[in-house]
């Protein structure tokens, strides 16, 4: 949540361009894969294009001590970024043939622990390993961007601007970028690298070769205040039929910010996390996810395509590493559903497309795939989609029977409810202090 200050690079640029489509997970790598990617590129407008930042995270103290970092009502210095320098950690001790264990609740660790794995003991020879471990974090990032993307979206173009985030120690210094990457593709043309940009010959080093349903009354008054549909329009129907009980976001976030306030919570004694699928379309102004950030201030974003928590165990423990001392946690988590204007459920007109999309693609895409028995076919050991993967195993059990039901779209949005509270609740708990762990979920209606 440091990541997303005021005048932090991700939030100005999505204050710029709109809504954002998070593909990163801890470690900043595009754990979305190939899918998420897919998925996303799906959405630009016609003839669109595409913007992607990415990069790992790096904390530097008030004293100069690079990878820590003192949060906001903490006492004391913790790391930034911590899942790179517990991956660090962990493969050092283990020394340079150890073989870690996989876990499916934390496949994200796994993963930076490998890719540590071989060289952890270069990295703790040089001047700063806490600092080579950001720069090897970059690479991590940018050849795992450069395997999911691609330009086959339309005739667009496809930026990528990458580098390290860094975190400074106080509110009055705004936190810094160190660009590293920025190119252009576009199908057909060739690419164009505009690095050179970034650079100051007088002040910087060169860096390309850098080290590194029924009508209520309530409902009524919902809809006067354009919180809801009107009654008599079929995604009014649509939703209230298949989704009963579905409240606007205000409303929502009001009635809950109420009660939470008995148990004393406030912005300054807790943070916020999300376990939401990324689509930019969860991430509208009145949106709950955003009004909930509104509220309560920076989100540490847990969930991958589909809303699962792929930032797993060591993810929430890295998170829960920073709420304030007494303080508390809240987590909104679920997946979406679209519902058209015509009351389709799982279809979305997208801004500045002609054709309905679907969403969640992810889910919907899943479905479909254990309907053909992909779930019984061999894993492209060349393909890196690990995230869809699992979401195909996760729903390939239950595809029949929401196959066999009146509305397959909103059955698979309930099951993929259940898919994302089972694996959240095996990666949160209440170790992190005497304050309180607060789960709000459900599924989030993109109208």
């Amino acid at each position: 949540e440091i990541n997303n200050h005021e005048f932090d690079l991700p939030t100005l640029m999505r204050d710029y361009w709109g809504n954002v489509f998070p593909m990163g997970g801890i470690g900043g790598s595009p754990f979305v894969g190939e899918t998420g990617f897919k998925a996303f590129s799906s959405h630009v407008a016609e003839n669109g294009n595409i913007i992607v930042v990415f990069g790992p995270h790096v904390g530097i103290s008030e004293d100069g001590k690079v990878g820590e970092y003192l949060r906001g009502g903490q006492f004391g210095n913790s790391s930034a970024c911590g899942a790179v320098i517990g991956a660090y950690n962990a493969c050092l001790a283990a020394g340079e043939d150890a073989k870690f264990d996989s876990d499916v609740y934390d496949m994200q660790m796994d993963e930076i622990k490998q890719e540590f794995a071989r060289h952890a003991k270069e990295i703790s020879t040089t001047e700063n390993p806490m600092a080579a471990c950001a720069y090897q974090a970059f690479y991590m990032v940018k050849e795992r961007i450069r395997k999911i993307v691609n330009t086959q979206f339309g005739s667009g173009k496809l930026v990528l601007i990458g580098g390290i985030q860094i975190n400074m120690p106080q509110a009055s210094m705004d936190d810094h970028f160190l660009p590293l990457m920025f190119e252009v593709h576009q199908a057909g043309a060739p690419s164009e690298d505009l690095i050179s940009n970034f650079q100051d010959i007088s002040t910087q080093q060169d860096l390309k070769t850098s080290p590194w349903a029924a009508t209520t009354a309530q409902r009524e008054v919902f809809s006067f205040m354009s919180w809801s549909p009107p009654a008599h329009s079929p995604v009014y129907q649509a939703m209230h039929k298949y989704f009963p009980g579905a409240l606007p976001s205000q409303a929502l976030h009001e009635r809950k910010r109420a009660i939470l306030k008995r148990y004393g919570l406030t912005a300054e004694n807790t943070i916020m996390a999300t376990s939401l699928c990324p689509d930019e379309i969860n991430n509208d102004p009145s949106d709950l996810p955003v009004i909930m950030q509104n509220h309560w201030g920076d989100v540490f974003p847990m969930g991958g395509i589909s809303g699962a928590p792929f930032v797993g165990k060591t993810g929430f423990k890295a998170f829960s590493s920073h709420v304030p001392d007494d303080g508390n946690i809240v987590i909104l988590f679920g997946p979406h559903v679209a519902i058209s204007e015509e009351g389709e459920v799982g279809a979305c007109l997208r801004a500045g497309q002609k054709g309905l999309s679907s969403a969640c693609g992810a889910v919907i895409g899943a479905y479909k795939a254990a309907l053909s028995g992909q779930a019984e076919q061999e894993a492209d050991p060349s393909a890196y989609d690990k995230q869809m993967d699992w979401i195909i195993s996760q729903i390939a059990p239950h595809a029949k029977a929401i196959e066999n039901t009146e509305n397959p779209m909103a059955s698979l949005s309930h099951q993929s409810f259940h898919m994302v509270k089972d694996s959240l609740f095996e990666c949160v708990n209440n170790d992190f202090g005497s304050g309180y762990l607060v789960l709000v979920g459900g599924i989030q209606i993109n109208m």
